[in-house]
């Protein structure tokens, strides 16, 4: 009984998780419309664009911090086949926390070139070089991350639970990595949306019948 009440609370937490990366996703597609909005119309895109993606970029880190991780880790004592998914949420921290920084310092140089007239491309470019290789060693460290907590993550998922709606959503996880190396990320990020919208909906009606399940002995 006690094993089955730390697999309900790692549910709730991880459903709580793809609740917060739900907005931050959403706050991404924003930022991807906005940026392409705004230069439409010549304006400072890449203000509105780093902000926003700032935002998703914070959001993001706390969910995984405070929920998929944690939530993940629980559920690895209850099954030893979700330690993979442990080890991907790590990772994504790790790749998060290389990336933010540099994500920060990327938008300062930016803001800096734009506002000083003295400051030249070639500067800042040589500035920049150094700033793209922690950006890019951030990145695959989290992609890596993100394809074993999310993508294997919903398979096996599945596989305990017995839900066809983490098998879509593992499917739309795949279909978005594509896009976004395919430089469709705004599409892909509306998939990816889909996808935690689903691993929510199933979360919630694994935990509805992990509860039920729990509660009728009791009542018997």
């Amino acid at each position: 009984m006690e094993t089955q009440n730390v697999e309900i609370w790692a549910l709730r937490t991880l459903r709580r998780g793809f609740l917060y990366l739900l907005v931050g996703t959403i706050i991404y597609i924003i930022a991807e419309g906005a940026g392409y909005l705004f230069s439409e119309y010549h304006f400072d895109a890449w203000i509105v664009y780093n902000l926003l993606m700032l935002v998703y970029l914070v959001i993001s880190l706390y969910a995984i911090f405070a929920m998929i991780r944690p939530g993940m880790r629980q559920l690895s004592e209850v099954d030893n086949r979700f330690r993979i998914c442990y080890t991907g949420a790590t990772l994504i921290l790790v790749g998060l926390v290389i990336y933010v920084p540099g994500f920060i310092v990327q938008a300062a140089v930016f803001a800096a070139a734009s506002f000083s007239p003295e400051a030249t491309w070639g500067t800042v470019l040589g500035g920049l070089i150094l700033i793209w290789w922690v950006l890019f060693i951030g990145f695959i460290i989290g992609l890596i991350g993100g394809i074993l907590t999310f993508v294997v993550g919903a398979f096996k998922l599945h596989s305990r639970y017995q839900n066809s709606l983490y098998i879509v959503a593992g499917i739309l996880y795949v279909i978005d990595i594509l896009l976004m190396f395919l430089g469709f990320g705004g599409i892909g990020g509306i998939l990816a949306a889909v996808g935690d919208i689903l691993m929510y909906i199933a979360l919630g009606d694994t935990i509805n019948k992990l509860s039920t399940a729990t509660t009728t002995p009791a009542q018997a």
